[in-house]
């Protein structure tokens, strides 16, 4: 059973050069159009099954949070249909749903009213709510006197110990800390496991790989896919490669790094095992190049794909140009299987940018990596090539996700990085030892 459907939506706005043109319109007995129609959502139609987790995903402008405000009834949609089925709390942005004169504690109240619960039920909820947004004192305050961090804390409080069925949440979080980040994701993956439906918007690629099964990305009002939450992610993230670079060549042309060591190898012949794209292959970038083989080989110079942590490998990209290139970046990122991005690694943090690459030549790039203790498991490798520097570069070819390795760590794996430490213990007796507070 759906718990959002969402049929042929779109919302549009009038837009009228200035404010007497709308008097216009309004008395024109001929009908006479003063505007024009902006479309900030355009037959938007997709589901959300119960227990479902769907990130929506876009530029700036394009319409994510003007659909969840029509889902939850804080907006009116033009055309087309919206059904949820389910007890809905919803995290939009900063201050919906408070009033801003009434304190923490009444707002907690009023919220819980609007839901349907008792003064006597919200009571037994309230303590819960205030452990988690931990806010001491401020719950006394008018809420209009709390921080951006102080008011998201109170509200996802809210919004998770209202039982919610539909828990949905607009980019929110990204105001909080770092510390309560992690708090919220924490708390939502428990929601997940209990059955509840979330869909939330966010521009943090990764934590909706992490977080979803499926995800929507919307563009300028106009729904462009749906689909597994990896692969759409990784399509608009090709979108996102593609702008920067057709900017980024406006700004930059052909830019001159000084002060940078060249070091390629030019040697004999060598075989290289070609890459096949498919369809199944995400690939992005300018196309003044390609990579043509990428390998990982172990210390006997054979081709792995099961990496033992703390042994080190060679990972190499062979490039064809298909122009004449300027300051060339080879490099390769790792992240697993939830989207997490582990490390990257390029040849402009190792200062060995290639001042110049050729039209037609072929040119290979080895990086010699000890793996870290990183956690056993599945981990996905997207080779990349570029032009210009590490703050401001142009992506020529990209390949998402290419090849899958298999980890093997014999620790104890209990996160994803495990990090070399020495300790020392030193015993005190009680005398010694002086508390103060801070």
């Amino acid at each position: 059973m759906d718990a959002i459907k969402v049929q042929n939506v779109s919302k549009v706005y009038r837009l009228y050069q200035k404010p007497s043109d709308r008097l216009k319109e309004a008395i024109n007995i001929f009908h006479k159009s003063y505007h024009t129609s902006f479309f900030a959502l355009n037959d938007i139609s997709f589901q959300v099954k119960k227990g479902e987790t769907v990130g929506i995903i876009g530029t700036n402008g394009s319409g994510k949070s003007t659909i969840l405000k029509i889902i939850t009834g804080v907006l009116k949609q033009t055309t087309g249909t919206v059904e949820v089925n389910g007890r809905v709390s919803a995290l939009l942005e900063l201050g919906a749903g408070f009033d801003m004169d009434y304190t923490g504690i009444e707002n907690i109240y009023m919220n819980g009213s609007i839901l349907g619960f008792s003064k006597e039920e919200m009571t037994k909820k309230l303590q819960e709510i205030l452990d988690f947004a931990d806010i001491g004192d401020f719950v006394y305050q008018p809420v209009k006197t709390y921080s951006s961090g102080m008011l998201v804390r109170l509200a996802f409080a809210l919004a998770i110990n209202v039982e919610p069925e539909v828990l949905i949440i607009d980019e929110a979080l990204a105001v909080g800390d770092a510390f309560f980040q992690a708090k919220c994701f924490h708390k939502l993956e428990e929601i997940k496991k209990s059955g509840v439906t979330i869909l939330f918007v966010s521009h943090d690629i990764v934590s909706v790989k992490k977080m979803c099964s499926r995800a929507i990305w919307i563009e300028k009002g106009i729904l462009q896919d749906i689909g597994d939450a990896k692969s759409i992610c990784e399509k608009y993230l090709s979108m996102q490669i593609r702008k920067q670079n057709e900017e980024i060549s406006r700004m930059i042309g052909n830019l001159e790094l000084d002060n940078l060591d060249t070091d390629i190898e030019k040697g004999r012949k060598k075989v290289f095992r070609s890459i096949h794209k498919d369809h199944s292959v995400q690939v992005s970038g300018t196309g003044e190049g390609e990579i043509v083989s990428f390998y990982i080989k172990n210390e006997d110079e054979n081709e792995v794909s099961v990496l033992e942590v703390e042994k080190e490998y060679k990972f190499g990209l062979l490039a064809y140009f298909k122009c004449d290139i300027s300051n060339v970046l080879f490099g390769f990122e790792m992240e697993n299987t939830r989207g997490v991005k582990l490390f990257s690694v390029n040849n402009f943090l190792t200062n060995q940018v290639v001042e110049k690459a050729k039209n037609g030549e072929y040119i290979e790039a080895v990086f010699r990596v000890k793996l870290p203790r990183i956690c056993k498991g599945e981990y996905l490798i997207s080779p990349s090539l570029a032009r210009g520097s590490q703050n401001s570069h142009v992506v020529v070819e990209r390949i998402h996700n290419y090849q899958k390795i298999t980890v093997d760590n014999q620790g104890y794996n209990l996160s994803v990085i495990e990090l070399d430490t020495q300790a020392r213990i030193i015993e005190y007796e009680k005398k010694d030892v002086i508390l103060c507070e801070k």
